[in-house]
């Protein structure tokens, strides 16, 4: 059997300090030159970015007009001009009322101007037919004045009685219920023959265009959309899942429903969108997440470790600055890195050669090469 002999051990032992402390010396030195070599690198400040979260609700098309009909006047319905379906034009004839009395009213109001209309002409005739005579001082200064105190008694009136005409002529006209602008007859409540106040609703009338989609979003999203002036907004109609229009929202209504914690958002339509009120469609909302913000760099920038994990360079005071972070790849050989400043110079070059400390002469670049 071999046995080892003593002194030889002692040799092996004595050989491999002297291996180790060399590498241990030859690793310092590198370290100590890397830490004094200046090192010319290329750096950006980043852009800081928002992340998004993208939601998807559904909601109901309305229309920004939609008008229960009425009359102002109350009585028998003797005419109807439009059936349920009908486009009308604004103050188009939608109904009418029997107004035998308004007309009758009316008819007496002008026979009263007529005759009113006479005596302001004859006060008028004797009030000249006076100041002539006044001028051959036949007749009395008085009887002057009183012809024309009739002159202005017969004026007002004539004018009492134009208003009063002016009034049965409303009142006539209230007898008409007329579209209050251009829609639809989604409704018909009243036929001839029935007796309808200003509480009747008669029509439903329902504008065609400047449609709104309302959805029901969930209160906790309400701080974050209501901070933006203009959201991305994408609607998709529920007979295709894959086909969308652009639009905005437009209103948010600041006031939670206590039973389902949601707030009502109002979305704009375009008018060539193939929907009418009543419909139900799909909204996408892009909601950003102002609590969550990350900064994008070229792949370059970053440093691989052998163990899996990763860093980034940054230059404060002359010097190369590792930050250990992870990171997510992007398309275009770009990456993202979650919360980390914008306002500090990222190195992009020549991280093989840094280390933490290393002295630098940083370029600044507008954007990444």
């Amino acid at each position: 059997m071999f046995t080892q002999q003593p002194g030889l051990t002692k040799v092996k032992l004595a050989y491999v300090g002297f291996c180790a402390l060399f590498f241990t010396l030859h690793i310092q030195t590198a370290d100590a030159q890397s830490l004094n070599t200046v090192v010319n690198v290329d750096a950006i400040f980043p852009a800081q970015e928002q992340t998004n979260e993208t939601i998807m609700l559904a909601g109901t098309v309305e229309a920004k007009q939609h008008a229960q009909l009425a009359p102002l006047a109350q009585g028998r319905v003797a005419k109807i001009f439009t059936e349920i379906g009908d486009v009308v034009k604004k103050n188009h004839v939608l109904l009418t009322l029997n107004s035998k009395l308004a007309e009758l009213e009316i008819q007496g109001a002008m026979a009263n101007v007529n005759a009113l209309r006479v005596n302001e002409v004859e006060a008028k005739r004797l009030f000249t037919e006076a100041k002539k005579l006044s001028q051959q001082q036949v007749v009395p200064q008085t009887l002057i004045l009183e012809r024309q105190a009739l002159v202005a008694n017969s004026q007002a009136q004539l004018k009492r009685a134009d208003a009063a005409l002016s009034l049965q002529q409303e009142l006539l006209n209230r007898h008409t219920l007329r579209a209050p602008f251009d829609g639809v007859i989604a409704l018909r409540n009243v036929d001839i023959g029935e007796w309808i106040t200003q509480q009747t609703p008669a029509f439903t009338l329902v504008a065609q265009d400047n449609l709104r989609l309302s959805v029901a979003v969930p209160q906790e999203y309400y701080g974050r959309l209501a901070a933006q002036t203009s959201l991305a907004v994408r609607v998709f109609l529920d007979s295709s899942s894959t086909q969308y229009t652009s639009a905005t929202i437009s209103r948010l209504v600041p006031v939670s429903n206590a039973i389902t914690r949601t707030f009502i958002a109002q979305i704009d339509l375009p008018g060539n969108i193939d929907l009418v009120a009543g419909m139900s469609a799909r909204a996408q909302i892009l909601v950003p997440n102002t609590n969550s913000t990350f900064i994008s760099l070229p792949r370059s920038a970053v440093k691989q470790h052998p163990d899996g994990g990763s860093s980034v360079f940054i230059v404060v005071n002359g010097k190369a600055k590792r930050v250990i972070t992870p990171y997510t790849g992007l398309p275009n050989n770009m990456v993202s890195i979650a919360n980390q400043p914008a306002d500090v110079a990222y190195i992009l070059t020549g991280i093989e050669l840094l280390q933490n400390g290393t002295p630098i002469n940083a370029n600044i670049v507008t954007s990444a090469q």
